[in-house]
This record gives structure tokens, C-alpha cells and sequence, in this order.
């Protein structure tokens, strides 16, 4: 039967003959077309069938080259995301993120369906899964398919490489770290892949800048087992360590000790007759240190299951269920007041107020949550789509419980051959939020969830080789927690579990396209307002940014030399902090505007066979330009206080074949 045509992929009602994740596009070869891999080409109709859209209706798919490519990623996969609208930086080469409003700690980081803790190495190192392994990143600004739950922000899935059963090998020398990875076929029906991160050159830097001590790690393992024609074990497991300390001789600041470790198993059949079936099991191991806590451990235990099934009625059924286990060890250090320990610390951190904080925040416990989803991708006409889903989970934490029932609804309507209209509408629920640091989830659901309701309209336009997007979308998060939303107030326990209503709204533009074969362009602006309820007013959110803006042109040079430049400009967060007696202005000024440019040149060495060594010059903010982080307000007013300039250069040395 011929496949319709729905959203911008195939799908195909008859058989459901292709694995999971076959319809994404392999990677591209380094010496491909640039516009090939950042404007999607019209898809074929074809006989072999896919499970549904190729990217969800409402997402954002970054594929390998505009992550390698781009001036100022440095080639991470999650780092990516800077380049899509309404994703804000807490600060200029920071890795953590407000999205659309929505905190760093409620936002999800996945790895192939995997939760992560973690993004990036501590001091500006590369990112903890690297991109050798990483087919391309999905950005879900909100009303996500009912499969990803239990966050009231956004959810950035990066997908797996598909084994390729063919020897392949890559290895990265950046100065400061050695990586690579590894893949070949065990047998006629087995596949493995080791690889990993260390940094081996923060020993030197240590030497040179003894107030800095810096130390990561990182590894990767897969091994794949074919079952017969339909069936396929997975087996992965993946890890990171981090240490940050700064200070002078013994008396260093512990900024961030932590690691985090995967293990996951999944087994994965083609159904008779169309579908499949997958069912996985992860254990999990996330720990901190330093920062008033003596040592805090998650002991992860998850489950889960879920099947996608077509029906005769051009309607494709999924569902799925998942129970997780958190048992939480956790030791916060007593601190003696009377002592020097009750000093600020490096980051203005009152070890006193934290370590009594921690304690009624971060008890030993254990927590279980267990939920079920289904959704229905229903094929309208040959371009258009209605995926209705829901989501339920049921929390339990040290004798409270909560339930979430979060409906989602996500349309896609083509007009014409050229243009998507796409309107969603979702409830998301999440247990109370913290930063995002390994083994630190605030027990005991105090306060309740916190609950978002996410709403967007886009128009699509695609006349290659030009993609053009405008998006309007308002969120607003019920009873938020956000530490860092509203400056000032401490850091006692009351600032942590405070409860506000966040909204944000706005406009998101983003382009992409190719002005020739050589030369293509990424461009994209978000006008926006964030805003948290105080004491019965309405103030902007700490890091509201009302401009951002960034424009990226890269170059094809020719024998396999490429050039890129990226200009990033937003304005700046409200000038003004909360304190004893003061309240925080409606209407207050705003810190100074930061622009920033980052450059890129690469060449590579192509030998037959595929053999390669190539050398990247990555440079973020090439202008050295410094920010303002935080602001410090008295009677007599509020001043600015600068980081940086926070410049991230690299020179790579890669390799492989």
C-alpha cells in the first residue's frame, strides 16, 4: 500500500517493516553539501515504512553537522540547542539554561530515551556524551509527546547512533583532554562500541594556575546482539566524573565534585503484522560532594515498556509505561558558625544557611514513581496530523504522595505543498525543582508539584532550500520552584521551597537555508518576557531577557576546508534585587546588553577507505567580551558584577577512519 504522507515524514498505515529510529537520516559525510544538513530535503514516498513523524510536530531536530560545524559549539551535542530561540544561557558559555522561561532544574536531558544529570565537564569541557555517538539532538520547547514526562520545562533527547556493523574509528586531542571512540561487529549478528573522555592536560593547567584545579573523565560502552530477524539486545552503559575546586594552597572552595553512571538494557522487537515492542531496564548511580554536603548518592532503579502498533484507520497507537526507584544516602557536614567555615565562599554562598538548608531539603529517602502514557498519531489527510496523548504518574516521597494527570494535543496542518500550521496545547507536572547537580531532588513534596501549562501556534514555511519558523507560545508554571529566579532573599531553606506563578510569552523567529552550494546561513530571534509573582506583584524573572538574537554563516572553502562565524547579541536581566525591607521593582533597569563572536576554521585530510586527520580551530566569544552575572543592590542603589571574559578557544587534533 502506498504510504501517506503526514507532518513531513512517511507514514505508512499497511506494514510497519523498518526498526525504530530507521527513518532517521544517517550521518552525513564530512565532504556532503552543507545545505544538505541543515534544510531538510521534501521527503521520498517510499515503500519502507517508519513509526510515525520524523521529528515530532513542535520539535526541533539538530542533525550531526549542525553541531560539528557550528562556530562556538565546539562540536558538543547538547550545546547545540543555543542555536534555536528562547534558549537563554544563565550566562555566556554556561551550560545551563532557561528555556521558554522554565528554570535550569526543570529542564530534561535524555540520551537515547536515558536521563542524564549532567551536560558538561567542569571548566568549559567538552560535553559528557560526546558527538561520535550522538545521530542528531531533538530540542522539544513544550506539549512534548506523552512518552517524556515528569518535567514542567523543556526536554532536549539526543538519539543514539545506530550500530553500523563496519569497523569505525575516531580519537580528538583538544590540549586539555584526550577522547575517541571506537565501533565495530562482533560475529555476524553483534556490534560493539567503546569510547571515553580524559583530561589529560588539566594537570599542566593546575600547574600554571594553582588557584584552579580541574579534573574530568567520561566514558562510553554499547554492545548490540540481533535476535533473529525482528529482535535486537542493547546494552549500554556510560559515565562522567567532574571536579572543580578554586582557592588559594589547601583552602580551595569544593565548586563541584560529582559523578554520575548508566547502565541500561533494553531489548527491542518488530511486531507481526506492523509495530513494536520495546521494554528496558537502567540502573543508575548519580553522586555529589563539596558545598556543604559531606556526600549525597541516588541509587536509581527504572523500569519501563512500550509499544507502537498502526491500526487499519491511518491512526498509529503508542503507549508505554515507566516506574522508577530514587533511594537517596545523603550526608550534609555540620557547620560551626563560630568558625571560619561560615564564610561566603568563592561564589558568595553562606556555608552556614546552605548546610542548614540542605539538611531539611535533601534527607535519605526513598522515592518511587510510577506512571503510564499513550498517544495517537491520527493521519488527517496526506499533510496533516492530530496527536492527542496523556500522560498519568503517581509520586510517593517520604509519606506524601502527588498525582499527575497531564493531557497534551499537538496538531499538524499542511497548507499547500510549502506550508505547516502546528498548534499544541499540553499540561506538564514536575516534583519540586533544584539546580541541576547529581543526587539532589528536594524530598518530601513539600509544596506539592509544581504544574505547567504549555500553549504555542507555529507557522512553517519550507521552499528550498529556505526553512523559515515564527512561533508565539505562553507557558505558565503553577506553584514554581525557582532558587535563582528571583534574586536576593538568602539562601536559607525558605528560598529554596518558595512557591511563585512563572509565566513567559513571546515571539521565536529562526531560519535556516543555503544562500549558495558554498555558503549557508542560520539565523534566529526570540522577543520575550518572563516573569515571577512576588508578594502579590508581578516582577521579572531574574534572568528575563527581553532581545536575543544570532546569526551563523558557514562556509564550504573547497578541498575540504571549512570557515563559519557566529554573532550573538541579547539584552540584559533586570538590575535589581530582592533584601530585608526591599522589594524587588516591577519596572526595574536592566544590566548592559552582551554581544559576542564566535569563529571557526577547520581542514581535513581524506585518505581512501575513509581515513582522516583534520584540524578544528573553535574559538567562543572571539571578542572577549565580558558579562554581567549577577547584580549586588544596597540603599544607595544596585552595581553590576562581571565574570570573564568567559572565552572558550580550542585547537583539535582528530583522527579516524
Amino acid at each position: 500500500m502506498k504510504p501517506i504522507r503526514a507532518a513531513g515524514a512517511a507514514l505508512a498505515i499497511a506494514a510497519f517493516g523498518a526498526r525504530q529510529g530507521a527513518n532517521a537520516a544517517p550521518p552525513e559525510p564530512e565532504g556532503a553539501a552543507p545545505n544538505a544538513a541543515i534544510v531538510d530535503a521534501p521527503p521520498e514516498a517510499v515503500d519502507v515504512t517508519v513509526t510515525g513523524d520524523k521529528t515530532p510536530p513542535g520539535a526541533t531536530k539538530l542533525k550531526r553537522r549542525d553541531i560539528r560545524e557550528m562556530p562556538g559549539v565546539l562540536g558538543d551535542p547538547y550545546r547545540g540547542i543555543e542555536l534555536e530561540p528562547s534558549v537563554t544561557p544563565a550566562a555566556s558559555g554556561v551550560p545551563y539554561y532557561f528555556i521558554r522561561g522554565a528554570p535550569p532544574g526543570n529542564v530534561g536531558y535524555f540520551y537515547d530515551g536515558i536521563q542524564v544529570p549532567l551536560l558538561f565537564h567542569a571548566g568549559a569541557g567538552p560535553c559528557v556524551i560526546p558527538a561520535s555517538i550522538v545521530q542528531g539532538v531533538e530540542l522539544h520547547l513544550g506539549a512534548y509527546p506523552a512518552e517524556y514526562g515528569r518535567l514542567a520545562g523543556a526536554v532536549i533527547d539526543a538519539q543514539a547512533t545506530p550500530p553500523k556493523h563496519e569497523w569505525r574509528g575516531e580519537a580528538v586531542f583538544r590540549g586539555v583532554d584526550l577522547g575517541g571512540l571506537i565501533e565495530g561487529p562482533i560475529g555476524k549478528a553483534a556490534d560493539f562500541a567503546i569510547g571515553g573522555h580524559y583530561s589529560v592536560g588539566t594537570k599542566v593547567l593546575n600547574a600554571i594556575v594553582p588557584a584552579i584545579d580541574i579534573d574530568y573523565a567520561d566514558y562510553q560502552g554499547r554492545l548490540t546482539i540481533e535476535n533473529g530477524e525482528r529482535g535486537r539486545f542493547t546494552l549500554t552503559t556510560f559515565g562522567s566524573y567532574d571536579y572543580l575546586g578554586a582557592g588559594v594552597g589547601d583552602e580551595k572552595d569544593v565548586l563541584i565534585d560529582s559523578d554520575f553512571h548508566r547502565v541500561d538494557l533494553r531489548y527491542e522487537d518488530e511486531l507481526r503484522g506492523g509495530g513494536n515492542a520495546q521494554v528496558g531496564l537502567t540502573l543508575g548511580l548519580d553522586r555529589s560532594r563539596g558545598q556543604a554536603i559531606d556526600g549525597a548518592s541516588d541509587y536509581r532503579l527504572e523500569a519501563r515498556a512500550k509499544i507502537e502498533k498502526p491500526t487499519k484507520h491511518r491512526v498509529l497507537v503508542r503507549a508505554g509505561t515507566q516506574v522508577s526507584l530514587d533511594g537517596y544516602d545523603n550526608s550534609i557536614g555540620d557547620v560551626d558558625c563560630t568558625t571560619s567555615q561560615c564564610g561566603t565562599g568563592l561564589l558568595g554562598l553562606d556555608q552556614g544557611e546552605l548546610a542548614v538548608a540542605f539538611k531539611a531539603l535533601f534527607p535519605s529517602r526513598m522515592d518511587v514513581a510510577i506512571g503510564g502514557w499513550a498517544d495517537a498519531v491520527i493521519a488527517l489527510d496526506e499533510r496533516s496530523t492530530l496527536t492527542p496523548g496523556i500522560r498519568v504518574d503517581y509520586f510517593t516521597s517520604m509519606n506524601a504522595s502527588d498525582v499527575a494527570v497531564d493531557p497534551r494535543l499537538v496538531g499538524s496542518f499542511g497548507v499547500g505543498d510549502h506550508v505547516k500550521l502546528v498548534p499544541a496545547i499540553g499540561i506538564a507536572s514536575q516534583l519540586p525543582g533544584f539546580a541541576p547537580i547529581p543526587a539532589l531532588q528536594i524530598g518530601g513534596i513539600p509544596g506539592g508539584l509544581q504544574r505547567s501549562v504549555q500553549q504555542s501556534f507555529g507557522l512553517y514555511v519550507n521552499v528550498e532550500p529556505i526553512d523559515a519558523r515564527a512561533t508565539v507560545y505562553k507557558q505558565s508554571t503553577f506553584n514554581l520552584t525557582d532558587a535563582i529566579g528571583i534574586r536576593g532573599d538568602g539562601f536559607g531553606t525558605a528560598r529554596f521551597l518558595q512557591r511563585t506563578t512563572g509565566d513567559s510569552y513571546g515571539l521565536e523567529l529562526s531560519v535556516k537555508g543555503a544562500f549558495s552550494k558554498d555558503v549557508f546561513f542560520v539565523g534566529a530571534y526570540t522577543l520575550s518576557r518572563s516573569t515571577r509573582d512576588k508578594d502579590g506583584r508581578t516582577i521579572p524573572s531574574g534572568f528575563d531577557r527581553t532581545h536575543m538574537a544570532q546569526f551563523a554563516l558557514l562556509f564550504d572553502l573547497g578541498n575540504n576546508w571549512k570557515a563559519g562565524v557566529r554573532n550573538v547579541f541579547y539584552t540584559g536581566f533586570p538590575a535589581d534585587e530582592a533584601g530585608p525591607g526591599r522589594l524587588p521593582s516591577e519596572h526595574p533597569d536592566r544590566t548592559p546588553p552582551f554581544y559576542r563572536l564566535d569563529v571557526r576554521l577547520a581542514k581535513r585530510w581524506v585518505w581512501p577507505k575513509g581515513t582522516y586527520v583534520g584540524l578544528v580551530f573553535d574559538m567562543q566569544n572571539a571578542t572577549l567580551a565580558r558579562e554581567v552575572y549577577d547584580v549586588k543592590c544596597t540603599d544607595a542603589g544596585c552595581k553590576p558584577r562581571y565574570i570573564g571574559p568567559i572565552t572558550i578557544p580550542t585547537l583539535n587534533l582528530e583522527a579516524g577512519f
